[in-house]
């Protein structure tokens, strides 16, 4: 039905809203951003087109950093299985395959049948998955339970909203790094 096509193009990535996941991404909101800003005030125009250029610079660095920490990963070994679609993006622009999402389309709240579970559980198995990455502010009761099943390591990293202060990803640029860290060291 309608409601399986949706979810199949899911899998694929053409829904998964995690835009900010490639920081070439975030480079264009901060241009958009600064335009705005100065069209709207433009007595501090230099102020803002200052601030974007640093913030600019930062971003193109994140991005070199992340290539760095991907770089440790055997590129073989670069394959993420996720709770939910969230890598899309970050996958394409750092060369990682997305095996498959455990929660089928985006709803937390859909549990897969007992088939597409034993289904999706031989996946993993055969391609050798090693972790499995779970956004921390999901519920984790069905990814627990395919690491369970078939013995990969399950990994928390932040998607969609930033630690606390003071925790490890309290910023954007902090969030992303912490990410790939966490994928490199599960992956390596």
């Amino acid at each position: 039905g309608v409601h399986e096509d949706e979810e199949r193009s899911d899998e694929h990535g053409e829904y998964d809203p995690h835009v900010w996941h490639d920081p070439n991404n975030v480079l264009i909101w901060v241009e958009n951003i600064s335009h705005a800003l100065i069209q709207a005030d433009s007595d501090h125009t230099q102020e803002y087109q200052r601030n974007a250029a640093d913030y600019s610079a930062k971003l193109t660095q994140l991005d070199l950093r992340i290539k760095e920490i991907v770089a440790e990963i055997p590129v073989e070994k670069r394959l993420l299985v996720t709770d939910h679609l969230i890598f899309g993006y970050f996958a394409q622009q750092y060369g990682f395959k997305v095996i498959e999402s455990i929660i089928p389309g985006f709803s937390t709240l859909s549990d897969p049948s007992a088939q597409e579970l034993a289904a999706l559980t031989d996946q993993i198995r055969q391609a050798d998955i090693q972790a499995t990455f779970v956004g921390v502010s999901i519920n984790p009761a069905l990814a627990e339970q395919i690491a369970q099943d078939t013995g990969v390591q399950l990994v928390y990293v932040y998607t969609g909203a930033l630690s606390d202060a003071g925790q490890p990803a309290a910023t954007y640029l902090e969030m992303m790094e912490y990410n790939a860290q966490a994928i490199a060291e599960a992956l390596r």
